[in-house]
Order: C-alpha cells, then sequence, then structure tokens
C-alpha cells in the first residue's frame, strides 16, 4: 500500500514538472532559433540570419559583407575577425564590445558574437559605423527590421583644390543647383553650409591636400551639410559663385599665399627654405632601458652609439648643423624632446631606436614615417616605442594608459607626412646598400609613434635591427654595424638635402 502511494506521489511530482520542462525547452530552442533581417539594395530585398541578445538585434555581418561585395577573414585561432572595406579596416575581437576601426577603438557597449562560423554585431550601434566608412549611405530602421544601403544618396559628391595664378580655387561638386552659405570662423575655418545637402563624407575628408589645407571637417545635420576647411594661409578677401556644367560651387581665394603658383615644384622644408640642422634623438634613456636582448644588451646604449656615430659624421663635413636630444645615459622626457626640437628650429628629425618581438626569428632594420599604423608589426613597433611616454603622461594626467593611446591615435599629425614618408624611402635605400646582406631589409612602413607627433618638421623613426633575435643582437653589439647604420642614415640625410634644396 505504502509503494503504492508513493508511486502515485511520484508520477504527480512528475506530472507537475512536466509543463515546466517543456516551457525550458521551448525557451532554450526559442533563444537559439535563427530569426531573419531584411536587407534593402539595389531596390531588392535580401535576407540575413539575425538574433536578440541583451535586448539588442544582432545581425550576420559575414553575410552583410558578401552583399557589400567584401569579406569576413579571421586570424589563425579564431579571436578576432577583420573586415575590410577599400581604405578601412574594422576588427572584431570575439565575446568583446570592443572593435578596432582603422587605429581608433570604439565601444559598441554589447559583445560580438559568433554562431556557426559567421560573425555577429548589434545592428543599432554598429551601422552607423559602418555608414561612416562606407561610400554608401547604410541606416537601421529597428521598426521595419531592415538595413538600407543606398548607393546614389549623396547630393555633395567631392571636392578639389587647385592652384591658381591669382590664389586658390575651391570647389565643391554637388548633384544639382543648391544655395549655400559661406563664413569664416575663429581658427582660419572657411565654412560652407549647404541647406538640403548630403555630404559623401568619406569621399571629401580623402581630399584632403597638406598643401593647402591644416585639417579638414565634414558635418552632417538632419536639415543640412557643412565642409569646414582650415587654410594653412589666413584667409583674406574671397570670390564665391555657382557654376553649371558640371554643378559646383566654385571659391576664389585671392591673392594667399595658401596656394603656390607652381604646382609641380618640389615643397620646401624649413623656415629658410634651407635643410640645415638635424634633430638627433637617442630612444629611451635613464630608467628607461628600453628593449632588452637576449645577452642582456640595452637598446638604450645602443642607440646612444649610433646616435653619436652619426653625429659625429655631422660634425665632421658640417653639410649640416645636428642638435642631440640626449648625449648621455639619462632619460628626457616626450615634452623636453619636442621642445629642443621645436625650439632649436630643426629642419628634420630622426629618431633611433633597436626592436624587439616576441618572435625570436624576426630581424632586420626597417624606417618608420609618422602616419596612422597599416599593419599589426607597425602597431607592434609603436606600442613598444610609445609605451614609456604613455606612462609618462598617464602619470601627469591621471588617465589610463590604454585611454591615451586611444586619444592620440586620432591625433596623428600629418603636415609633413609626404616629406617624411620620402625622407624614410631615401634612407631605407642606404639601409638596403650597406646592410641588405647582413640582416633582412623590412622596408618602410608607418605607425603612430608619440615620439614623432609633436615635432614640426619632416621626422623617421629608424628600428636598426631586433635585439630579440640572436644574430641581430651580435650585430648591434658590432661597432662596425652602429657605424654602417650611423652612415647609412647620413647619406639618406643628405640625398634629402639635395633635392628638397635644388632650385
Amino acid at each position: 500500500m505504502k509503494e503504492r502511494i508513493a508511486k502515485n506521489y511520484d508520477r504527480m511530482s512528475m506530472s507537475r514538472f512536466i509543463p515546466l520542462i517543456l516551457l525550458l525547452i521551448l525557451l532554450l530552442f526559442s533563444m537559439t532559433q535563427a530569426s531573419e533581417i531584411s536587407v534593402q539594395v539595389s531596390g531588392g530585398i535580401e535576407k540575413i540570419e539575425a538574433f536578440d541578445e541583451f535586448e539588442s538585434r544582432y545581425f550576420s555581418m559575414s553575410q552583410l559583407s558578401e552583399i557589400l561585395g567584401e569579406k569576413i577573414t579571421w586570424d589563425i585561432v579564431g579571436i578576432s575577425a577583420a573586415f575590410e572595406s577599400e581604405d578601412h579596416r574594422v576588427v572584431f575581437f570575439i565575446n568583446s564590445p570592443y572593435i578596432r576601426i582603422d587605429d581608433s577603438v570604439k565601444n559598441i557597449t554589447y559583445p560580438v558574437r559568433t554562431r556557426n562560423g559567421a560573425l555577429f554585431v548589434p545592428a543599432k550601434i554598429f551601422i552607423p559605423m559602418l555608414d561612416q566608412i562606407r561610400p554608401e549611405q547604410i541606416t537601421w530602421d529597428e521598426g521595419s527590421d531592415r538595413i538600407r544601403i543606398d548607393s546614389e544618396w549623396y547630393n555633395i559628391t567631392d571636392l578639389l583644390l587647385q592652384a591658381k595664378a591669382n590664389g586658390l580655387l575651391i570647389e565643391i561638386f554637388v548633384t544639382e543647383p543648391k544655395g549655400y552659405e559661406t563664413y569664416v570662423s575663429e581658427g582660419n575655418w572657411l565654412n560652407i553650409t549647404v541647406p538640403g545637402g548630403t555630404v559623401n563624407r568619406r569621399r571629401i575628408l580623402g581630399r584632403r591636400n597638406n598643401r593647402y589645407l591644416r585639417d579638414i571637417n565634414v558635418y552632417q545635420f538632419e536639415e543640412a551639410a557643412q565642409i569646414s576647411l582650415r587654410l594653412r594661409q589666413p584667409i583674406g578677401k574671397y570670390t564665391h559663385r555657382f557654376q553649371a556644367n558640371p554643378p559646383r560651387i566654385q571659391i576664389s581665394m585671392i591673392d594667399t599665399s595658401a596656394a603656390p603658383v607652381v604646382q609641380n615644384k618640389v615643397d620646401k622644408v624649413g623656415p629658410d627654405e634651407l635643410i640645415d640642422k638635424i634633430i638627433i634623438d637617442a630612444g629611451h634613456g635613464g630608467s628607461d632601458y628600453g628593449a632588452i636582448g637576449l645577452k642582456k644588451t640595452k637598446e638604450k646604449e645602443i642607440v646612444l652609439d649610433i646616435a653619436k656615430r652619426l653625429a659625429k659624421l655631422i660634425r665632421k663635413e658640417k653639410i649640416f648643423q645636428v642638435v642631440m636630444t640626449r648625449e648621455k645615459d639619462v632619460y628626457v622626457p616626450l615634452e623636453d624632446r619636442t621642445r629642443i626640437a621645436n625650439g632649436s628650429g630643426g629642419d628634420l628629425y630622426v629618431s633611433i631606436h633597436a626592436n624587439a618581438s616576441l618572435k625570436r626569428s624576426a630581424r632586420g632594420f626597417q624606417v618608420f614615417f609618422l602616419a596612422p599604423a597599416k599593419n599589426d608589426a607597425g602597431r607592434a613597433a609603436a606600442q613598444l616605442e610609445n609605451a614609456p611616454f604613455l606612462a609618462e603622461m598617464s602619470n601627469k594626467s591621471g588617465q589610463d594608459v590604454d585611454d591615451l593611446s586611444f586619444i592620440l591615435s586620432d591625433m596623428i599629425q600629418t603636415e609633413f607626412q609626404a616629406e617624411s614618408a620620402d625622407l624614410a624611402s631615401m634612407i631605407d635605400r642606404e639601409f638596403r646598400k650597406k646592410l641588405s646582406k647582413k640582416t633582412k631589409a623590412r622596408g618602410i612602413d608607418q605607425a603612430g609613434f608619440i615620439v614623432l607627433n609633436g615635432v614640426y618638421m619632416p621626422s623617421i623613426l629608424v628600428e636598426s635591427a631586433f635585439l630579440t633575435n640572436k644574430q641581430d643582437e651580435k650585430l648591434l653589439k658590432s661597432k662596425s654595424y652602429r657605424q654602417d647604420i650611423a652612415e647609412a642614415i647620413y647619406a639618406g640625410l643628405k640625398r634629402f638635402k639635395a633635392k628638397y634644396e635644388k632650385r
């Protein structure tokens, strides 16, 4: 009897839990069940996978990439994925809310997800970011659960700057006749506002011309668009009008020295058009050892020796004057390095370093100029050399090192970028003549080196070899190799002077 009662009780207990179990199964199924959202493009509708998480609508970035004619690439271990769109690169870190767009880190609030080998991101936050780096207008309509891609949306399409005999001609191209307003604001900004304008921000920003402009901003407002140009020389008299065939806003800056009359002439460098003062910056120093070699070789000692050898060559021939940021084993703060360079009226800036890598097989010499890094190797080199300066700045400002590095990545000055790249090319050529039989030629690269960002002259950073490589460390400990480095840099400096001072 007791056994029968117990069995009946068990059946009743189970019957109570069956609905709950079924509900849990249904919930789990609904959580994993993929739904779809619409993508409206070229007059048609595509469907891509989607799901909800954290009260946010996630969509398949992998499928959207295919619709855009691009693709997602994965790193070897699958912890990050990259989306490349013409000149832009977006890196997604799986299960993290942080992504990197070019050299800026963004927080998209909710973590990046993967399902069945596909990449998913939250639509509401990420789509506006994607819109900023694509030529099309891309929008997210939460109400209709739809991504819209409009390729023919802009009516302000391009910008052209041209030197004329009597000044500078600025032309803003539009698809149809448009009213506009111009005004000058503090800071030497010329602002052009177009009511009803929709501007191709990416295209306009891509027209930055450092010969005429210090900066350029593009704003898209709800009922207007604005292009703001910060000119190099003070804004004086100017005229403007609308021209047809093709439709464009035409602004003539009269008698401004911002526009050289001869466009093909090589830009002059230096306040007196002479290149006669070289700033030599030996990296690290004092308590900052820099990279440490396998045999305990210190970067700070190696680069100071190279810097002194270079200074000796310069002083011997007397073609240039030379200023050194340090001549002994002391740590020179970032602020002092830039003050020395700018305050002494330098024409060229050379920062000398030795590289390091977790991969002990990595070796070779390399020359960098200041610009946002385009690859992982450039970023790694910049992170290595920036570390002491970021720590120094963090101590002064109270901000985290990571926060400062993100801020600085958006502050890279580009005034002498073309000349710096040219100088890097010339020194790399001399390196190859002298050093390519001894170690690997890694070529020219660009990255956001803080020590170059504050100096107002063409500047390069030399990585003489890898202290973390057995063969390279041996070379760096060799006086003859260090002398070869100094001689190659000096030869490159003379080539640059000959080109840019040539009348």
